[in-house]
C-alpha cells in the first residue's frame, strides 16, 4: 500500500455507537435463520465484522447478514441501517492475515426521512463509500478513540480518518506483537538512520496498536494540538511512515518533513500542512507545549527524540 494517500477528515455518521440494536426476524436472510428465527440477544463488533448472537445460541456474522436491517439507537432516535454487501479490503496486500485481523469493508445504506435509501458514507478519493465496523467509541470532544461501553462501536467510513488509519494497518483492536525487528531494520536502513538511533527506538517499549491508531488520527487530521481540532482539508496528500515499518516512506522529493506524532498530537511541527488554516505562529500560540518546537528545529531526528511514533511529509 502506498504511503502517499489523499487525506481528509470528514467522518460522516462516524458517531454510530450501538447502545441498542434490534434485528427483526424478517430481516434475517432466508436460509440463515429460517422461519423460526430466535430473538437477538446481542450485537457487537468482532474485529471488523458484526457479530450477532441469537437467543438460541446461534451466531451470525456480517456475511450472514447481507440484506438485513439494523436499528441502531443513537439516544434521540433510531437509525435504520441496511447491509448491502461486504468484501475484504482489496488494498490489503499482507500475505498472511489471521481471520480476526482481516479488514472487511461493508457497503451500508441508511434510511432517509422520506423512506428512501442512500449510502451511509460519502465517497472517498478512491470512490469507495464503504465502512469498517470497529469496537469502541470516538470522542468528538478531543478527537480520541477509546473503548466504550459494552457493545459500543463506530462505523468508520473509508473516506474518513478513522477508516483510513485502519486500512493503513493501525488496527485499534489488535493485541498481536509488533512487526519483527528484521522488518524494522530494513525500513530504517532505507531511511539511513544510524545504528544508535535504531537501537534506542528498538529498546523503547512498544506502544499499543490503539495508541498508534490515535497517533494516526492526529496525523491524518493535522490535529497538531491533540485536542480534536483538525487543520487539514479534503484531498491533501501526505507521505507518512512509522517507527516499525508498518508504513514506510515513499520518498516523494516534492514533500518535506512536516511533523512527528503521538496519540497526544504533534511533538513538533516543521511546517503546517495548510497554511491558510493555521500558521507556525498560530500553532505556538494555541498550543504552548509546541512553542520552541516549530520550524527548522523539527526534523525527523528531533521528532524521534521527542517520542514520535509516526512521521509525515507534505508539500511545504
Amino acid at each position: 500500500m502506498s504511503s502517499s494517500k489523499p487525506i481528509d477528515f470528514v467522518l460522516r455518521a462516524a458517531r454510530l455507537a450501538a447502545l441498542l440494536a434490534v434485528l427483526t426476524a424478517a430481516a434475517i436472510p432466508a436460509g440463515v435463520a429460517g422461519t423460526d428465527a430466535a430473538p437477538v440477544q446481542s450485537l457487537e463488533v468482532d474485529g471488523t465484522r458484526f457479530k450477532i448472537t441469537l437467543a438460541d445460541g446461534r451466531v451470525l456474522r456480517s456475511p450472514d447478514l447481507i440484506g438485513a436491517n439494523l436499528l441502531i439507537d443513537q439516544g434521540n432516535r433510531l437509525l435504520r441501517v441496511r447491509l448491502d454487501g461486504i468484501e475484504t479490503d482489496p488494498d490489503d496486500k499482507r500475505a498472511e492475515v489471521a481471520d480476526a485481523d482481516r479488514i472487511w469493508l461493508h457497503s451500508l445504506s441508511v434510511e432517509a426521512p422520506d423512506g428512501s435509501w442512500e449510502p451511509l458514507c460519502q465517497a472517498g478519493p478512491d470512490g469507495r463509500r464503504q465502512a469498517v465496523p470497529v469496537r469502541g467509541r470516538f470522542s468528538v470532544g478531543d478527537g480520541r478513540f477509546a473503548g466504550g461501553e459494552a457493545g459500543a462501536f463506530e462505523l468508520a467510513c473509508t473516506g474518513g480518518a478513522m477508516g483510513k488509519c485502519i486500512r493503513f494497518g493501525y488496527h485499534p483492536w489488535q493485541t498481536r506483537a509488533w512487526p519483527a525487528h528484521a522488518l524494522y531494520q530494513q525500513a530504517v536502513n532505507e531511511r539511513a538512520l544510524n545504528e544508535r538511533a535504531l537501537q534506542q527506538q528498538t529498546d523503547a517499549s512498544s506502544p499499543s496498536y490503539l495508541t498508534l491508531y490515535n497517533a494516526c488520527l492526529r496525523m491524518v487530521r493535522a490535529d497538531y494540538g491533540g485536542d480534536g481540532n483538525g487543520t487539514t482539508r479534503n484531498g491533501m496528500h501526505i507521505d507518512f511512515y512509522d517507527a516499525r515499518g508498518i508504513e514506510v516512506p515513499a520518498n516523494d522529493p516534492r514533500k518535506a518533513f512536516e511533523a512527528g506524532w503521538t496519540d497526544a498530537g504533534a511533538v513538533c511541527v516543521n511546517h503546517p500542512r495548510v497554511v491558510e488554516n493555521v500558521t507556525l505562529a498560530d500553532i505556538a500560540a494555541r498550543w504552548p507545549r509546541l512553542a520552541g518546537k516549530t520550524g527548522a528545529i523539527c526534523t525527523e531526528e528531533f521528532a524521534r527524540s521527542q517520542g514520535a511514533l509516526l512521521y509525515n511529509r507534505s508539500v511545504p
